[in-house]
This record gives C-alpha cells, structure tokens and sequence, in this order.
C-alpha cells in the first residue's frame, strides 16, 4: 500500500508526539508560557490530580489573555483554559484523529493509551508532516470550499480514492467507515455554508441535523440514499421553525447536487414528517410503537438508528432515552420487527444455487443488500434494542451483545463473519461498475465472482436463514398470527 492510500489507516501511534506535554490547572499563564517554550510546543494539555480538565494552547495566550490585558503573572491557566478535552486513542485509526478535528472545529488532540492514561498529544501538523498534501485534500479542499459546486468536485474525487483503496489490503469494513466519516465532513460543511450565508438567523444551537439508517451506523457504501431528519426544540418561535424549514430544503436539495441521491421513501428532513419538535418526535415514535403497521415498522427501524451530525447532542440523547423506553413498554413491537424481517428470504433455491432475478435490468442478479445484509443489521438492531443498546454500528453493538446472553457467541461471530463478506461483495461491485462509468447498485452478478467467493455466498445466506429463525423462535413470531 502506498503513502497515499495508508493516510486514513495509519495508526495514531505512528504520528504522534510522544510524551506527556502537561500543567497542573493552578499554575499561572507565565508559567505555562514558559514551559510550552522550554518543550517548543503550541498547545499543552492541562491536569487536575492527573485528570485531564483542558488544554492550553498559544490561540488562547493571544486571544484570552494578551488581547484581554490581563496580567500573565497572576491570571491562572484555569480560568482559559480550552475545555472539554477531545481524545483519540493511540491504537485508532488515524482517519479517526482527522475526522475529530474537523468535526469540533480543533487542531490537536490528547492521546491515550490502552489504560486510558494520557500519553502524548496529536496536531494537524504532525498529519500533515506526516503525509503529502495532495492525500490531504478533503481536509484542505473542503475547508477552502466557498460553494456547493467546490464541494461536489471534492466529493467526485473521494469516490475515486476510495477505489484506490479497495485495491489495497484494507478491511471493507473499514472502507465503509471512512465513506461516513468523508460524507459527514461535507454535510458540515454544507450546513456552515448555508448558515454562514442566507441563514445566518438560523438558531443553530436548538437543533440537530440527524443521520438515520446505514448513514446512522456509518455503514455506507458509494451513492447510499440520503435519510436524515431534523430534531429541534420545544420553545422556538414560529419564525424559528419557518426558517428551520426553508434551511432544511436548501440543504437536502444541495446534498443532491453534489451526489447524494434523494431518499426514494422520502426520508429526509425537508420532508416535514421527518422535520419535528423534540415533544412531537416522542409522540410520534410512542405512536409508531402502538400501531405496527409495515410503515409505522420501517419509520421506528430507521429513526433508532439515528446519529448527530450537527447541532445540539442533547436532542439526540433525549430521543434515544425514549426509544428505548418506549420499547421497554412495548416489547411485543420487536417480535413485529422480527417478523418483518423474514419476509426476505435468502435468495438459495432447493438445489443450492441462487435464486436470481429474471427479466428486467438486473436478470441474472441478485439484491444484496436486501437478501443479505438488511435482515443482519435489522436482527442485530433488534437485539440491541432489547439489550437497551443503540450507539455504534452493527460490529460494535455485535460486541456489545457477546456479554448480554442474548445470543451464543459462536453465532454472532458467524453472524460477523457474513456482514463482512456481504459488504465486501456490495463494495467490489459497486466500485467494479463505477470504473465503467456506471451507477452503483445493490444488484451482484453471482457469475462475477470467483468459485470461492460463490460458496462463501452461499454459506452466507445459509447463515442469513438460521439468524431469521433463531430471530423468529426468541421472539415468539408465530404468536403473532392471531
């Protein structure tokens, strides 16, 4: 793998500044100074009793304290210091030290270790000392974008850099993860461009722009429909609302100008069922719960997978309390869940071969998303649900389960083992009809694939079909019938 392509999936341990570069939080500004000096570093991070409480850096000397005409002698790092202290660990991947840093607007970060304990600092430089600048361009690029047409010439080159990647040994899986990480930094980006210009009024800090479904897990592939909703308070002025509203067109429609198709179900947040008050979101999910109709289903299914992308994380907290709440009060609405699930069957026919489309622009494909991994991720959120988990992905809350006694272990490693093969089938194909210039689809031509991986296909689906009946028999389904 080249310098190029190792950017997003070198370590943190790799770049790093070594050492722990700190203060104690009742020592002054003069002091500090001095010390940050000594250590020739722009940022240090401050200690209580060995507890991280802030960081220190040379913005804040100049901004907090000379500026201000405060005497550096006297005015203690306490009281300007930066606060919360962002963290990455030192065994993550370095596209999760980037992905921080644009999303909280910050330009070094303190590093961990496996104990927790603080064992260096992380700045942009040390990524870009690191790294050429032309691997660096979403960062650089996307923060120079002065438009929407800048940011959709960004997002054409990322689809390309991830088919570079998928070449190399990199884990699909972990190729998904990055799509989400990019596409959250353009969609923050969008939204700054939108309030820095016609929207400036907007009341950004009473609201949050949430991500729903496989965007919600960060579990995209290439071209993935938008679903996203908005969440706002419960006190706004019926000005505010209006302008949430005509914020909320603008920026769907931009998304899809620069690449991001329009939800076919119309699960986006310039949809006003999917744009709505905190008190009014609860109602709604508590209504969804009482009658499970097939909509009522899907809406709840793709609402609990609902992530912040921007804005206030307290909403989101509050809506993910009463979901799991309201499913505590209902449990019979996951044996609903469960039971919508099995209506898609794997596509194996009696003889072991695959039962694939017949006629149409797909004759001779198969739907993986659909056949393999919809009823994976659906039975693990169902799970989750029950366990009283929601954050994560489908790998994380995986892990999460392996302690709860809901599922043997050996199952959900199984369970694993085929999510990663069907998302490495999707990504090949996807990627496979993008250097033909054409769309991407969840469609596969089994006959593509090597003997191997078709009988992996195989034994994958086989999984598929007892996951659906482990999911029918824990969750009584054919009580439902009556």
């Amino acid at each position: 793998m080249s310098r190029e392509e190792s950017l997003f999936f070198a370590r943190v341990k790799d770049v790093y500044k070594k050492g722990s570069y700190t203060c104690d939080f009742d020592i002054t500004v003069f002091n500090a100074a001095l010390l940050m000096q000594h250590e020739d570093i722009s940022g240090i991070i401050v200690v209580n009793r060995d507890r991280i409480v802030g960081v220190l850096t040379d913005k804040d000397l100049r901004n907090k304290v000379l500026a201000c005409g405060l005497d550096p002698t006297r005015t203690r790092i306490s009281s300007i210091m930066s606060t919360p202290v962002i963290t990455v660990n030192e065994e993550d991947f370095l596209s999760e030290a980037i992905y921080k840093m644009m999303k909280n607007q910050i330009h070094r970060l303190a590093v961990v270790g496996e104990g927790g304990g603080l064992v260096g600092i992380l700045s942009d430089t040390d990524i870009i000392r690191f790294h050429t600048d032309s691997a660096l361009f979403f960062i650089k690029d996307l923060e120079g974008a002065r438009c929407i047409d800048d940011i959709k010439l960004i997002n054409d080159k990322m689809f390309e850099y991830v088919a570079e990647l998928f070449k190399s040994d990199i884990k699909p899986k972990e190729i998904i993860r990055l799509i989400s990480y990019l596409n959250d930094l353009i969609i923050t980006k969008v939204i700054k461009l939108l309030i820095e210009g016609e929207f400036a009024g907007l009341p950004k800090k009473d609201f949050a722009f949430l991500v729903l479904g496989s965007e919600g897990r960060m579990e995209q592939t290439l071209k993935t429909d938008q679903d996203n909703a908005i969440v706002y308070r419960d006190d706004l002025s019926e000005k505010d609302v209006s302008l949430i509203e005509k914020f909320s067109v603008r920026l769907i429609d931009s998304m899809v100008d620069i690449g991001f198709p329009s939800c076919p179900g119309g699960i986006m947040a310039k949809n006003v069922l999917w744009r709505r008050s905190l008190h009014n979101w609860i109602s709604t999910v508590k209504e969804w719960v009482r009658v499970p109709t097939p909509d009522n289903i899907l809406s709840y299914s793709m609402f609990s997978d609902l992530r912040t992308v921007y804005g206030d994380r307290e909403l989101e907290k509050g809506l993910k309390d009463r979901i799991i709440n309201v499913i505590g009060q209902h449990p019979v609405f996951l044996a609903h869940m469960a039971n919508n699930i099995l209506r898609f069957k794997p596509p194996l026919n009696f003889l072991g071969g695959f039962k694939t489309e017949k006629k149409g622009q797909n004759a001779g494909k198969l739907d993986i998303k659909l056949m393999g991994i919809f009823p994976i991720t659906e039975g693990v959120k169902i799970l989750a649900l029950e366990a009283g988990l929601m954050d994560g992905g489908t790998s994380e809350k995986i892990r999460k389960l392996m302690s709860k006694d809901i599922v043997p272990d050996d199952s959900l490693y199984e369970v694993e083992a085929s999510l990663d093969f069907f998302i490495y089938v999707r990504l090949k194909s996807q990627i496979r009809r993008f250097s033909m210039g054409k769309e991407p689809t969840n469609y596969i031509d089994p006959l593509e694939l090597s003997e191997v991986e078709r009988e992996r296909l195989k034994v994958g689906f086989s999984m598929v079909k007892s996951f659906q009946s482990f999911l029918a028999d824990h969750y009584k389904v054919s009580s439902l019938a009556g």
